[in-house]
């Protein structure tokens, strides 16, 4: 499949999607305190890069804004991400272990050819160029391939983000999913002659968490120009951003703009992640890169373009606030912790479908996963689940009952259910909640 055809299939799947203004205030901003730089270090971070998805997930983009509810209208699994979770990695602690660990001796040498680096009064990089020159090492050009036929083929390309030393990767969900093997290219810029010389390495998946579109890989290797992580949260509307990224193939390409938008929710799930909103230009093949502030630290991963006829330059990266638990988690544990499922999988059956075919609306239950506490519960497959604690399967906000619990805690499940006369009746059975393990 060559780019024109993926990029028609984005553009369709991007154009259906609805950007309705979820937006909640921005907290009052804290003034970020002045910081001397020398020429020899100044904060590195990963390259914007932007997300346009594809129907199956390979990473020239994604439609991820379009295809975030397409589980629910089909056969649906709580025990992969169907249920909610007590939004565990949605939160913005720094409570995170692994990757201040892999983080704590990264730091942003000056790699440039410019000899006097030069800085605004706030610490800030004066120059695009030397920013650019400092961090374009710590973007990596992705291939993704699947097996079709019994040989690998190319399915797509992306961007992703070195945030160690030795070859832990920051990228998308929607890059890899699906997708068998990875390849991984780093470049190393000379200082001096600016000429980049580049290494492909074989990649392995660490973890991927479908509702925040985060992943990461890891490379063997060691001695990597890794992008140091800012804080989100001092971002403020009208900073300057710098995107890098690979948009088709286009290895390293800069674009620059601003903070249009904070704390912006476009995504469906219930765990998504808050959104940057930036006018720098992003195209497909920028999934999976980094955001920079003006300080040349990762700020955003670029996950997002809206598509349109009558829309320009809105395209979205999550928080790195926001997304640092979730890359700690898919390091250290390949998969997002205290997340709480029922474990079950249903069809969703609709009230329309249900009145001329038969059927009880709401959740059917297809399978029940006998490992988890649900499989005592008294839950069988067959029964038809109306309500949770108290809210309807309906209601667009049931999913959010599960934000409020953790494993281990329990809700209270309506079902319909026929005896063997037959009769329909309505029974309630508490089910222990699991945690889900990704």
């Amino acid at each position: 499949m060559d780019y024109n055809e993926f990029d028609k299939h984005e553009t369709e799947k991007l154009g259906e999607i609805s950007l309705d203004e979820q937006v909640t205030p921005v907290p009052a901003e804290k003034k970020r305190p002045n910081k001397k730089r020398h020429g020899a270090g100044a904060a590195v971070a990963g390259m914007l890069a932007a997300v346009i998805v594809l129907g199956g997930g390979a990473g020239f983009g994604g439609a991820y804004l379009a295809g975030r509810n397409t589980a629910e209208t089909s056969v649906s699994s709580a025990e992969s991400g169907n249920s909610a979770s007590d939004n565990s990695g949605s939160s913005t602690s720094s409570g995170s272990t692994v990757l201040n660990e892999i983080q704590k001796d990264v730091s942003t040498p000056v790699h440039t050819a410019t000899e006097n680096v030069e800085f605004n009064s706030d610490g800030t990089y004066k120059y695009t160029r030397d920013l650019v020159s400092a961090v374009q090492d710590s973007i990596v050009y992705i291939e993704v391939f699947v097996d079709y036929r019994g040989k690998k083929t190319l399915y797509g390309s992306a961007s992703g983000i070195i945030i160690s030393k030795d070859g832990y990767i920051v990228t998308n969900n929607h890059v890899v999913e699906d997708c068998d093997s990875f390849t991984v290219k780093v470049n190393s810029t000379d200082a001096k002659s600016g000429v980049s010389e580049s290494k492909t390495y074989d990649a392995t998946l660490c973890g991927t968490d479908e509702d925040t579109d985060l992943a990461v890989l890891k490379i063997n290797a060691t001695g990597l120009h890794a992008a140091a992580l800012g804080d989100s949260d001092e971002l403020r509307l009208g900073d300057d951003v710098i995107a890098i990224g690979n948009p088709l193939g286009l290895e390293t390409s800069v674009s620059k703009g601003i903070v249009s938008g904070l704390n912006r929710q476009i995504s469906d799930s219930v765990r998504g992640l808050s959104s940057i909103q930036t006018d720098a230009a992003i195209n497909s093949g920028n999934s999976g890169g980094a955001l920079f502030n003006g300080y040349g630290e990762v700020v955003g991963v670029v996950n997002e373009k809206y598509v349109q006829g009558y829309a320009e330059s809105l395209g979205f990266a999550i928080t790195i606030n926001e997304a640092k638990d979730v890359i700690d988690d898919l390091i250290s544990k390949g998969y997002v912790s205290g997340r709480a499922v029922l474990g079950i999988t249903y069809t969703p059956v609709s009230e329309e479908i249900a009145s001329y075919t038969g059927r009880d609306a709401g959740w059917t239950v297809t399978e029940i996963n006998s490992d988890m506490p649900v499989a005592q519960s008294g839950l069988v497959v067959g029964d038809t689940i109306t309500e949770i604690d108290g809210v309807s399967v309906f209601d667009e906000n049931v999913m959010e009952v599960f934000t409020k619990k953790k494993p281990g805690d329990t809700v209270k499940v309506t079902v319909t259910r026929y005896d063997g006369f037959n009769r329909r009746r309505s029974v309630d059975i508490t089910v222990e909640l699991s945690e889900s393990k990704g």
